[in-house]
């Protein structure tokens, strides 16, 4: 039995505080992006495109009038972007949406999300860390690189359910992988001889934007996490181990491009 009052798992509902919390954060970001020359977009709810961001079984799948699939909004990054340049054709390369994607079954998820074309990450990451102080958070961060899992898995026998489960015992065989497991600070960083050549190259990616911070972060080499976009340095903020924002670099149409997004019901339950 479905009573009146029921809404889907996975659904969200906002009231008193929450509600006025939803509207502070979205009030807060929104000036912040203004004030750093973003423009705004609102993309559709539905879209044709979201396999290139997005495994089909974490999509909620629909027919249009012609029966071609679509799906609903499952993330915004490439929408973002395809629309800023297939159809807007505009010459602005900084935009922020504030919006929630959908998974399947049911769940929604509230963002609020920037992209810059042919941006640097450190610009990014100082962009979401300013939020981060303006909505008074004082989360952790977290740095990480997609490409050394896969150049490992390349040079070893390891495969993704050894990232997954952390398998420490598996990168105790190998010296250079064994020290890549304990790499945590940028200290850690400073002598990379013991590593292979590739390996070095995505370590000193990591190395150069730490430079251009000036906040402390954490490095996790091998954290391991699926994306079907995000193809080189990418970043979490995280309080307790709730995410509160996430970030890296893509490429898309050809474009480079770097973005980042808040998830705005993981900041009002930490604020709560």
């Amino acid at each position: 039995m479905i009573y009146s009052h029921d809404i889907p798992k996975g659904g969200k509902l906002y009231f008193g505080n929450s509600a006025k919390l939803k509207r502070e954060i979205e009030a807060v970001s929104a000036e912040v992006f203004e004030n750093n020359d973003f423009d705004e977009i609102v993309t559709p709810y539905f879209s044709y495109h979201q396999l290139e961001a997005l495994k089909s079984k974490d999509l909620i799948k629909l027919n249009d009038s012609l029966n071609r699939d679509l799906t609903l909004r499952g993330d915004s990054s490439i929408d973002v972007i395809r629309l800023v340049i297939k159809r807007l054709k505009s010459n602005s390369k900084k935009w922020f949406y504030i919006q929630p994607v959908f998974r399947y079954p049911s769940i929604e998820i509230n963002q609020i999300g920037a992209e810059i074309l042919e941006g640097d990450l450190s610009e990014a990451m100082k962009l979401n860390k300013l939020l981060m102080d303006k909505l008074s958070l004082k989360p952790t961060i977290q740095i990480s690189n997609i490409k050394i899992i896969k150049i490992v898995k390349k040079l070893t026998n390891l495969n993704d359910e050894d990232f997954k489960k952390e398998k420490l015992e598996s990168f105790a065989k190998i010296d250079w992988l064994k020290k890549l497991s304990y790499i945590h600070s940028k200290e850690d960083l400073e002598d990379l001889s013991i590593y292979p050549d590739e390996i070095q190259t995505e370590l000193k990616k990591i190395q150069n934007l730490i430079q251009n911070l000036d906040f402390d972060v954490v490095i996790a080499p091998l954290f391991y996490a699926e994306f079907n976009y995000y193809n080189g340095v990418f970043y979490r903020f995280f309080i307790n181990n709730t995410l509160l924002s996430m970030g890296g670099e893509y490429e898309t149409n050809n474009l480079k491009a770097v973005g980042f997004s808040l998830y705005t019901d993981n900041i009002i339950e930490n604020k709560i």
